[in-house]
């Protein structure tokens, strides 16, 4: 059994994604709306949902998020407000996508998403070298339930 965490690289990464959206957002409020004082409002508001987005809401998700594998299912917990518990045994995934970014293992920005019948298991915002394992162990985790290896 082993414990996995989001890489905290990616709470950074959030943040700089999160300032030049709000900034869009701001400079394309300024253009469509001609009344000064309503662009101020709403770039107040946008600016005030960015900062509590950046510092408060993102920091407690990301610390909540904990990743278990063990040598028969992927157990996910996570949430802030409210808690959830997800699991999924090796046995009922039918495949598995990974997406990474550029310069993903430093970014922190790798996402394992298996499918399973009736839904998805999101392993998010994972180191880059975690991801590798991770994917390694549902691999051979799945090889072995399609081949015989022990032939008497």
């Amino acid at each position: 059994m082993k414990n996995y965490l989001p890489d905290r690289s990616c709470l950074m990464t959030l943040r700089i994604l999160i300032v030049c959206v709000s900034l869009i957002l701001v400079m394309a409020v300024n253009y469509f709306i001609t009344v000064r004082l309503l662009v101020i409002l709403i770039g107040v508001i946008i600016g005030a949902g960015a900062f509590f987005l950046m510092f408060a809401y993102l920091p407690l998700f990301l610390k909540s998020i904990h990743y278990t594998v063990t040598d028969t299912e992927i157990i996910k917990s996570s949430g802030v407000v409210i808690k959830l518990h997800q699991s999924v045994q090796y046995s009922s995934i039918q495949y598995v996508n990974v997406i990474t970014t550029p310069f993903s293992q430093y970014t922190g920005l790798n996402f394992i998403i298996c499918f399973v019948y009736g839904g998805q298991l999101r392993l998010l915002f994972l180191n880059h070298t975690d991801a590798r394992e991770i994917l390694n162990k549902v691999e051979q985790k799945g090889d072995s339930k399609n081949c015989i290896t022990n032939i008497p």
